[in-house]
């Protein structure tokens, strides 16, 4: 119970900092950064690494157990995470100015092959 537990805390601070690129179009980076693009920054680190970590050690604890199917859920985040790549590649070439656009694909991005190992781990812990 208390690796579920782990799991979707990992997957609310993936959350956390996926969602803070969301934020970065309205900041202003005029001449020098403020201390919210300080925050931001905070939000996004701080929550992407201390979800990897939660997972390298669920991953640790998960080899104990044995191996289960995909799930079709991990596979439409997989399939998400596949056109989120490809979306990428025009955006870059075209749009590069465009910081909606962007800050809005990096988010399905990051999401989706954060929550993919997310649910990989949930499907391990039943």
């Amino acid at each position: 119970m208390k690796l579920r537990v782990l799991n979707i805390i990992s997957g609310v601070l993936f959350f956390i900092s996926s969602s803070s690129l969301l934020i970065i179009p309205f900041l202003d980076f005029d001449d020098n950064l403020s201390i919210s693009a300080y925050a931001v920054a905070l939000l996004f680190w701080g929550g992407s690494i201390s979800g990897i970590i939660i997972q390298i050690i669920l991953f640790v604890t998960c080899k104990k157990y044995t191996k289960v199917k995909k799930s079709k859920t991990r596979q439409i985040v997989g399939v998400i995470f596949l056109i989120s790549v490809f979306v990428l590649i025009p955006i870059m070439a075209f749009w590069r100015d465009n910081e909606f656009a962007l800050s809005i694909n990096l988010f399905l991005l990051l999401f989706s092959i954060e929550i993919y190992f997310v649910i990989k781990r949930m499907e391990c812990l039943k």
